[in-house]
């Protein structure tokens, strides 16, 4: 019994062949998937303001000429850079550029109202933000008084 086995296993490998062919095939179709991700992912971080909203910062100077630490924020992108992301992005921007813990810091949030809800549309000029901010540290809190006008100012 155990010789008609081993002649089975025998003729088996006698019939195998290697298959360069089929190996080849395989790390072909593989480099070209890996290929095709690096791909994508170079494509989107190249056009990474199409796909997301970005956030801008312009710094303002006192009324004497010296830095402070008060920044407008407004955030441009793509199709999904409506007024809501740019809410979002500002938001995202307030919590996470200045830190409380070291100094309080003071902020409003300016709607456009001459700017429609969903105002990206594809393939036209951007035009203006729907929304921006004032932001500055409490040192500053005059100027982000006066930057705001109407709008109300928060502390934190």
């Amino acid at each position: 019994m155990s010789e008609k086995i081993a002649d089975k296993i025998e003729q088996v490998h006698e019939k195998r062949k290697p298959r360069f062919k089929a190996l080849f095939q395989y790390i072909f179709i593989s480099l070209l998937l890996i290929a095709a991700v690096e791909y994508f992912k170079y494509s989107t971080r190249v056009h990474y303001d199409w796909f997301h909203c970005t956030a801008v910062k312009e710094q303002f100077n006192n009324t004497d000429g010296s830095m402070s630490s008060v920044n407008k924020i407004f955030a441009v992108g793509g199709p999904s850079c409506d007024k809501r992301g740019e809410l979002k992005i500002i938001m995202k921007r307030l919590t996470r550029d200045y830190e409380p813990n070291d100094e309080n810091y003071s902020f409003c949030i300016v709607e456009n109202e001459n700017v429609a809800a969903i105002h990206y549309p594809l393939g036209e000029d951007k035009g203006e933000p729907g929304y921006h901010a004032f932001v500055g540290y409490d040192h500053d809190k005059e100027l982000v008084e006066q930057l705001c006008k109407d709008s109300t100012v928060f502390h934190l």
